[in-house]
């Protein structure tokens, strides 16, 4: 029986406007389609009717008949349309050529599908088939494309262009353009202009394109015919015209006039036959580049899914492994069962079929026939065999990440989905079982209508750990929109019949119970035969044998298959016979004739190796391969000639080699004879075996050859070393499963932890993406400490070891804090744990005690280290002083709500600003979706949505007159966005159809009635949806937590407490308490709350599961994985809870108030806001929560008790008042740094010994502003306030380097700045006078005298940054986002003003287009607005003199319309300010690359030999060789900076000083990093 699958997908509907701009898709092969088609109409013309017969749709050829081309149809086909129409009542248009071809590029790098998705178009190569105009918009684009970042890889993705009647070239040009014009009646638009006599547009196109044409194959087709212009008839384009006159061009007449040139009226046409041709043959030429596009592009998307799911095994491995058993004949019996039939059926919903037999009774061979039956049927298959012998496959979290990955491998449309989560945010990998099931199953696979169903296989489930919580979970298939059929087998046990009874009470269970041997009697005979086939005898005596066989089978596969391999290695009838009376017919006196087999053998080698070889198959984490098991067994074992053969011949059958090359048991029957029932020599003890392997694996990473081992990099060492990473990967498991008592086992700990192979080991794992094996193994240390602390209760104080054991905690702790705070550092570079590391870690720390000095002598810190581990990851303030008032996570993302209406967003992983966007009004409330690329802002008179990034606006809504969002959240897979009013109403709308406006979700919901005189319904105090918007909490002041269904418009539960009378007997309450706060477990579906009076609770609305514990709470945030909730109260404290346990894990203590919480979606930090900053922490204990608990025992899990919560950890937020100012002397080693209280201290980098300079003592005493004169005698310095002071230092001669300098007070400046802030203060070259710039006016006062001499306005004077005159001492230069301004420092007189080179707006230029009348979509860049009316804010960040004295470096802040932060570094050779340079109309400057300058978050300067010095995105310290763009050696990283060292204010007050020592504000001090860079990296 084959059943053929065929998708049930209803098409799209096409219907379509008659006129359709921007870029449509036409046809769509499949998936991943080899090439893109693209057809551009010409003047006046329309997407669809340019391409129809007498704009007939029946004759739109591209997407009638095209798709079915031989070869052509492999293609994708897109039309793109733009208002290029000039008759009368057509819409008015200012657009020209150029405006057309930004479209055109903006629509193919941002354009959507009809399901919202990205286009991709440049993945493959690109054929352009235009008309007329269209031709030269093409070509236009193609021209901008080259040069501009967002584009270019889609031009380069151009291979070939088709054009029809193209008016190209200029010859004649003014007859055939004034035939053109009269064509279109003389319209007055101004893409008719281009096309003029004598139009420098179209000449400049035809220059530019000639240089870039022969990378294109050309075809140029022209017409031959007049067209009807009225009474008359014309040729619109001659020949000359319409072709190029290209070397390679290949040209053909139409016989057709302009009109008809690309309209046929049928496939038969002689000119669509041409261009038909002509298309076959680019699709034939392009093909195979695309389809090696696309498959390596596949391959990456498979790469991507698998390290998101954390894929290592194929599943098809598995599947061929019990595959190759198969018997062709064999288990056709299973698809007549009556059960299978129904699930088979196409027409069914989800259901399960459970299938039970024996052991032994072919049930994986079963499996995988479905499986083959399933596939060959064209059915969408996943499954998964679980295998309790092998760790890592018995676990159902792996079960599910295999599902899941299988989908995504089989179903693009799942694929792209999962393409837009972060791995590194989710961690699929090691997430639980509930939190991949409710993020990837019920958010996303469960939303989706693939078309047809998913047919799911799951084997031996009862292998698994926990098989009562899986099927829990499949609970929930029937609410998946795409049925899922599930055929799970097993044995049968009395757990799994009441949880399969249980699962019936939510679906159509059909149970299939084999407990004979009847069903599989016609198999086992088919396997007899075919195995006698190769045995020599007559047939008589195979007869006899099989019936023998058969009649003792008892439907028992396994025994059946080990008495064939017996009697096949007979040599006699006699020995044949002997061996069948011998066999016995139970499984397990086989085995034991088997152990004796091996225990008979004379060699006492042979016993010893075979129970090696044991220990190693059943009790390794995860099964072995040949090179990995013969490195295991290495020293004790070397030199194997044939290890297979050895494996046959000393543990006989019951292990085996499978087909690639790994070991296992032959079945788990077999491991449970060795382990529970022989009681011999090779039997089993698992304490003992882990411990072996645990010993064997820490005796691996001890041999001092592993660092040059891992030198020559994971794939080699994998090829050669496998058994080294099972090592670094497994010992700790094994630790948690030997005898923790153990005196030897503390002694091969602290040899590992004592001696540099630690590091080799954190290496080993960095360089296969393993940290998070270091948080299992500070886990299983853990263990080992309590048990081992334990144990010394009962002995001697003299045997404790207790600094031995002090010392392994001290490990414990700096483990988990290398995955939390070095983890992206290490993965870019392993070899950081030697030489970067443990200088970054606190002085107290055992990795910084041990290693700080040992391998890095290149570089040194002074001036501040912690003494222990900090939690604080990051600290941002936000701009302008604006407060926090709401923070939410999501995707790669942060984003906060700011007091002024402005969402400001970073990146997660790095906290680099993304983009910030301005909603205009006060936002109640704010919502991303889960990728985090869209977010909604809900303002007091409109809804925004937003695209992050780029902060672009999407649309804008009119909100509901007075009425407030409560909550608001996005739902059904993203297309609809529910909001929450203060109103009590429910409001919807469909992000793809957001002009219909809010609409009311239903009337009836929330319509709460007060039956109780006790109770008042008021306005809501607190509302929040659920993770999937299908139910809403409220709460009131005078009335209960309320949930409704949001489906079906009623309340599920209203929430109750117990209550103890004055007797302290507890019973339901009949009154109702206030709930403050709430928020939603989105795993477990609870509500965590908030009571008036200092208690927290947990309370299910359909369970009614509740609990509470006593403890003060203003807000509460839960975390994505359902594992944790976070509560803070007035007084600054953040808790950190289990969910579970309902206990405390952490407190974090501080003065400031919290007025927000959110976790990571990782869940492995949380954030909080205080005031003006926004605070990320990264405990050990959430680190340790975030990795999924491992699984230890040989026995089920659901029968051991669960792990114990650990003890509370606690952090305290220190106050410190932070620098806040930092400047360094020109040519001495100095620095002075100013803080929050107002006091400046200088600090002599040969003593290190701080001095204080001055202290401020007004009300604004931050200290604002530090200069030095050029000479490095004077310092001044500002504060928020406007006072300044001045100091002279006279410095000791060089020869008395020990002396100390004096400082002398100067007078200070009584500036009056009329309300406006000082911006910048500098000296002249001498330092006789001061130059103070405030807002728009400048003054200069002498410092002697503390006279103001001069005082003009400036215009926009606080955007630019001021520098001394590199040649004239009499000058100083203001450096601004355009030009330069030079004053003379006598009288503030302006000399010159001298624009950059090549500043030309029109380069950048940006092209507005009206849509619906208020919505505003931009193309182009963004930066710099063509018609003035949207120009960025440039501001001038920084202006230095760079350390190699050679250079003056620019670095200039762009803030686009949409908010969005782009840096620019100008570098200027100081020789372009000299005397001939300044005659000159422009300034010449070096640009950095586009590649380089992504990555720059900070820079600061150039080193001798041209060296740009920078910190990146992720805080490395990296040189840059400028000038040597295409040399792999000219980027360097040096060293890292700590995240946590750094806030946003302290990046931007770094300096590198003229020596190249780095300085670094850090909380209340200055760290100083010396690095020697003339040696390369480390």
């Amino acid at each position: 029986m084959l059943r053929k699958f065929r998708s049930s997908k209803k098409p799209k509907d096409d219907g379509r406007s008659s006129q359709t701009l921007g870029l449509q898709v036409v046809h769509q092969p499949g998936p991943s389609a080899p090439l893109d088609i693209i057809f551009v109409h010409g003047l006046g013309g329309d997407s669809r009717k340019t391409w129809s017969k007498n704009h007939d749709a029946e004759l739109f050829w591209p997407g009638l008949w095209l798709p079915f081309e031989p070869e052509i149809c492999q293609a994708r086909i897109l039309s793109f349309g733009y208002n290029a129409s000039f008759r009368a009542g057509a819409p008015k248009t200012v657009s020209n050529i150029t405006d057309f071809s930004k479209q055109l590029l903006y629509e193919m790098g941002f354009g959507k599908n009809e399901d919202g998705e990205d286009l991709g178009i440049g993945q493959v190569p690109i054929i352009f088939v235009v008309h007329s105009m269209g031709g030269l918009v093409v070509k236009k684009a193609y021209i901008l494309g080259q040069n501009d970042d967002e584009y270019q890889h889609i031009v380069r993705s151009i291979s070939a262009i088709v054009f029809l009647a193209t008016p190209h070239r200029g010859t004649n040009l003014a007859e055939v353009l004034n035939r053109v014009l009269k064509v279109s009646f003389q319209s007055p638009r101004k893409f008719i202009s281009d096309l003029n006599k004598g139009s420098p547009a179209l000449e400049d196109l035809n220059e530019q394109f000639r240089h870039i044409a022969p990378r294109l194959s050309i075809f140029s087709f022209y017409e031959t015919l007049p067209t009807a212009v009225g009474p008359k008839k014309m040729m619109v384009l001659e020949k000359d015209s319409s072709i190029l006159g290209y070397a390679k061009e290949v040209s053909r007449a139409m016989d057709a006039d302009h009109h008809d040139v690309c309209k046929y009226a049928s496939p038969q046409d002689s000119n669509y036959i041409s261009l038909r041709n002509a298309l076959k043959t680019l699709v034939c030429r392009f093909r195979s580049k695309g389809l090696g596009l696309t498959n390596s592009r596949m391959a990456d998307e498979s790469k991507a899914v698998k390290a998101l799911f954390g894929i290592i095994s194929d599943p098809e491995d598995d599947l061929n492994e019990f595959r190759r058993w198969w018997i062709p004949g064999t288990c056709n019996w299973f698809l007549h069962e009556p059960a299978i039939q129904l699930w088979l059926d196409e027409t069914s919903e989800s259901n399960v079929v459970w299938f039970s037999a024996p052991p032994a009774s072919g049930k994986s061979i079963l499996s995988t026939h479905i499986i083959t039956h399933l596939r060959e049927s064209g059915a969408s298959c996943q499954y998964f065999f679980f295998k309790f012998g092998d760790q890592t496959k018995r676990s159902p979290t792996t079960l599910l990440r295999s599902i899941s990955y299988q989908l995504a491998r089989d179903d693009p449309e799942f694929r792209r989905v999962l393409m837009g989560l972060s791995p590194e945010e989710l961690r699929l990998e090691q997430a639980d079982i509930f939190f991949i099931w409710q993020k990837v199953f019920e958010s996303i696979l469960f939303e989706m209508d693939l078309g047809r169903p998913l047919f799911w296989i799951i084997d031996a489930v009862d292998e698994s750990e926990s098989p009562k919580a899986l099927l829990e979970l499949f609970r929930a298939l029937p609410r998946s929109r795409t049925p899922v059929r599930l055929l799970i087998i097993s044995r049968k046990t009395e757990p799994l019949s009441l949880a399969f009874d249980r699962l019936s009470g939510s679906m159509h269970v059909d149970s299939i119970e084999k407990d004979g041997h009847d069903h599989n009697a016609f198999d086992i005979q088919l396997l007899v035969e075919k195995e006698m086939k190769h045995m020599r005898g007559t047939s008589e005596l195979k007869q006899r044998i099989a019936q023998n066989i058969m009649h003792r089978a008892s439907g028992n596969f396994l025994w059946v298959r080990l008495v064939l391999e017996e009697i096949l290695s007979c040599h006699t009838e006699e020995a044949i016979q002997e061996t069948l009376e011998e066999i016995p017919s139970d499984i397990s006196k086989l085995y034991q004739r088997m152990e004796m087999a091996i225990l008979n053998n004379p060699r006492k080698s042979n016993k010893v190796l075979a129970k090696a070889l044991f220990q190693w198959t059943m009790c390794a984490r995860r099964s072995l391969t040949l090179l990995e098991l013969s490195q295991a067994l290495k020293p004790e074992f070397p030199g194997f000639i044939d290890l297979t053969r050895t494996i046959q011949d000393v543990c006989g059958q019951f292990v085996l080699v499978d087909q690639m090359g790994h070991i296992g048991m032959v079945h788990q029957t077999a491991c449970d004879y060795l382990i529970q029932t022989s009681n011999n020599e090779i039997a089993i003890s698992t304490k003992e075996a882990h411990g072996n392997l645990f010993r064997k694996s820490l005796s691996t990473l001890l041999d001092p050859k592993v660092r040059y081992k891992l030198s020559r990099g994971n794939h080699a060492v994998q090829s050669t070393e496998p058994f080294l990473f099972y090592a670094a990967t497994s010992w700790s498991y094994h630790l948690r499963l030997t005898h923790l008592k153990s005196d030897e086992t503390l002694d091969v700990l602290l040899k590992l932890f004592k001696g540099p192979q630690v590091l080799a080991w954190i290496h080993s794992l960095a360089l296969i993406n393993r940290l998070d094996v270091l948080v299992k193994a500070a886990r299983a240390l853990t263990t080992f400490l309590t048990t081992t602390r334990e144990l010394n209760s009962t002995r001697s104080p003299l045997l404790h070891r207790n600094s031995d054991l002090d010392f392994i905690a001290l490990w414990i702790t700096d483990l988990v804090k290398v995955v939390g705070k070095f983890s992206r550092h290490l993965l870019l570079d392993p070899l950081a744990i030697y030489n970067l590391v443990p200088l970054f870690c606190p002085s107290r720390s055992a990795l910084h005690q041990q290693f700080r000095g040992s391998h890095s002598p290149k570089i040194s810190i002074s001036g501040f280290l912690n003494d222990s581990w900090n939690d604080n990851l990051a600290r941002i303030t936000l701009p302008n002083g604006d407060r926090g008032w709401q923070i939410i996570c999501a995707g790669r993302h942060v984003a906060v709500l700011g007091s002024t209406g402005t969402t400001f967003i970073w990146d997660s992983s790095n906290f680099t600003a993304i983009c910030s966007v301005h909603h205009g009004e006060p936002v109640t409330t704010i919502c991303c979706n889960n990728k985090g690329n869209k977010l909604v802002t809900y303002g007091l008179r409109s809804t925004k949505l937003w695209e992050v990034p780029p902060g672009q606006l999407l649309s804008s809504i009119s909100n509901p007159g007075l009425t407030k969002a409560m909550a608001i959240a996005f739902a059904e897979g993203d297309r609809k966005i529910l909001v929450a009013g203060d109103d009590k109403v429910i409001r919807h709308i469909y992000v793809d159809n957001l002009d219909s406006g809010w609409q009311i979700l239903d009337p009836a919901l929330l319509k709460e009635v007060s039956r109780d005189e006790n109770t008042v319904v008021n306005s809501p105090i607190w509302m929040a949806f659920n993770s999937d918007a299908t139910q809403v909490g409220v709460c009131y002041r005078g009335f209960p937590l309320s949930v409704w269904s949001l489906s079906e418009s009623r309340c599920i539960a209203r929430c109750r407490r117990a209550t103890k009378l004055r007797n302290d007997h507890a019973i339901p309450s009949t009154s109702w308490f206030a709930v403050e706060r709430f928020a939603w477990n989105p795993i477990t579906g609870h509500i965590i709350g908030i009571y008036k009076g200092g208690r927290i609770f947990r309370w299910h609305p359909v369970t009614d599961d509740y609990q509470e514990v006593q403890s003060a709470a203003d807000e509460v945030a839960a975390s994505s994985d359902g594992k944790l909730f976070a509560t803070s109260t007035s007084n600054g404290t953040v808790k950190i809870w289990s969910f579970a346990y309902f206990s405390l894990v952490y407190q974090l203590s501080s003065a400031d108030l919290v007025t927000g919480l959110a976790f990571s979606p990782d869940c492995r930090r949380f954030y909080d806001l205080r005031g003006c900053s926004v605070n990320a922490w990264e405990s050990n204990s959430l680190i340790r929560f975030s990795e999924a608990e491992e699984p230890f025992s040989h026995t089920t899990s659901e029968d051991q008790s669960p792990t114990s919560v650990s003890k509370i950890s606690e952090a305290c937020l220190v106050e410190f008042e932070a620098v806040s100012a930092l400047a360094t002397a020109p040519k001495r080693p100095l620095y002075c740094f100013g803080n929050e209280e107002g006091v400046v201290e200088l600090i002599d980098m040969r003593t290190q010994k701080p001095v204080e300079l001055m202290r401020f003592l007004n009300f604004l005493s931050v200290v604002d502003h530090l200069s030095w004169s050029d000479d490095g005698t004077h310092v001044a310095a500002a504060d928020l306030g406007g006072d300044i002071m001045i100091k002279r230092l006279i410095l000791p001669t060089p020869a008395d380097d020990k002396a100390r300098f004096e400082v002398q007070a100067l007078p200070s400046p009584k500036v009056d700045l009329e309300g406006r802030g000082i911006h910048q203060i500098m000296f002249n070259h001498d330092a006789s006078s001061l130059l103070v710039v405030s807002g728009d006016r400048g003054q200069i006062w002498a410092v002697e005298e503390a006279k103001m001499l001069t005082s003009i306005p400036l215009e926009k004077g606080s955007t630019r940054k001021w520098l001394n005159h590199p040649f004239k001492e009499d000058a100083f230069i203001g450096f601004g986002g355009k030009n330069v301004i030079i004053f003379a420092w006598d009288g503030f007189k302006q000399q010159s003003v001298l624009p950059y080179e090549g500043n030309n707006p029109s380069l950048n230029s940006t092209v507005n287009f009206e849509l619906n009348g208020d919505r505003v979509l931009e193309f182009g860049r963004l930066f710099i607005s063509s018609d003035g009316d949207h120009e960025p804010l440039s501001t001038v960040n920084k202006a230095i003199l760079t350390q190699d004295g050679m250079h003056i470096l620019v670095e200039i802040n762009n803030v686009s319309i949409h908010g969005i932060i782009s840096t620019h570094c100008l570098i200027f050779h100081t020789s372009v300010f000299d005397a001939n340079g300044e005659r000159a109309e422009t300034l010449k400057f070096t640009s950095l690359p586009a590649q380089i300058e992504e990555v720059v978050e900070i820079s600061l300067g150039i080193l001798p030999g041209m060296r740009f010095i920078f910190l990146d995105r992720d805080l490395w310290m990296c040189t840059y060789k400028l000038g040597a763009m295409d040399d792999e050696d000219a980027l360097e990283r040096h060293y890292f900076i700590p995240r946590d060292w750094v806030s946003t204010e302290n990046l931007e007050q770094c300096q590198m000083m003229e020596d190249g020592t780095f300085l670094c504000p850090r909380d209340d001090k200055v760290a100083a990093i010396v690095c020697r860079f003339e040696a390369r990296g480390f």
